[in-house]
């Protein structure tokens, strides 16, 4: 498929306007076309009002367009929440993050699960119920992310994606996750970090095969890199995924509609100039 956009997703929280507009003129000049609605936007525009008109002059002043949103995650935000006065909450923020992203253009909008207990299905399917309906409506797809853990392994995530069946929703498969949990030759389970065995109670189930299990439901990918033990965000090419493998796969899969750049700049302090770079070259050579 030749018509997969390639979008990026940057650390904006923290950062100045003034340099938040200097790294968006950087993305310009090298390249790059679309960015994503980073949860860090997403509660400024929940939060400031204004701040709707002025990212849409940013966006304009340098060419740049929002192609997909990020949604909010993290305790309170992911759709297993708990804490029912919050869970309303939850799923109205939500329902405004997919509705800025229709105002943006956008296309989709990955939520996490939330990190994983039994009895979590519940509470998920329940907050599906809701967002689903909600995406239909904005014309957002609605992706939930693959993760590390039990409640949103390629199996679990199956158990949402087959139950509700809607147009407007699907996967977002996240490639560093993915690889954390591919059982690759010589992989040694005892390296992971003791989280890794208490969320699995002991027995740790890797997948090999997570890009087959849900090609029918993906519609976006991040693309970042680790070393097949921990959650690291690195640069595609620095870690260990079988990129020659994996992003044919990706490209293969029917409803694609996106590679979504989640690299940690910031923090591995890699410029933009070398991130649009990799990432261009990346996704034209497979």
């Amino acid at each position: 498929m030749d018509n997969i956009a390639v979008t990026h997703i940057y650390s904006w929280q923290g950062v100045p306007d003034n340099l938040t507009q200097l790294f968006l003129r950087e993305f310009a000049d090298n390249g790059a076309r679309n960015i994503v609605l980073t949860p860090a936007w997403a509660l400024r525009l929940i939060q400031e009002p204004p701040f709707c008109s002025t990212l849409k002059k940013w966006l304009k002043k340098f060419g740049l367009s929002i192609f997909e949103c990020h949604g909010l995650w993290g305790p309170g935000y992911d759709l297993n929440t708990p804490d029912r006065p919050r869970r309303r909450a939850m799923i109205e923020e939500h329902k405004l993050c997919m509705e800025y992203a229709a105002e943006f253009g956008g296309k989709t909008c990955t939520v996490h699960v939330g990190q994983y207990y039994r009895g979590m299905e519940s509470p998920v399917e329940e907050a599906l119920e809701q967002l689903i309906p909600a995406a239909e409506k904005t014309g957002i797809i609605l992706a939930l992310e693959n993760g590390m853990d039990p409640g949103c392994a390629p199996n679990a995530l199956l158990r949402y994606l087959t139950k509700f069946t809607s147009p407007n929703f699907g996967c977002c498969f996240d490639t560093g996750h993915a690889n954390v949990m591919y059982p690759a030759p010589g992989k040694k389970a005892e390296l992971y970090s003791p989280y890794f065995d208490k969320i699995w109670e002991g027995n740790i189930i890797q997948e090999s095969d997570p890009i087959g299990k849900l090609a029918p439901h993906l519609v976006t990918a991040h693309l970042h890199d680790n070393d097949g033990y921990s959650d690291a965000h690195m640069l595609p090419g620095s870690g260990s995924i079988e990129w020659d493998k994996w992003l044919p796969a990706l490209k293969g899969c029917p409803h694609l509609v996106s590679f979504q750049n989640e690299t940690n700049a910031a923090g591995h302090q890699i410029s933009i100039r070398k991130l649009c770079e990799t990432i261009d070259a990346l996704v034209k050579r497979a």
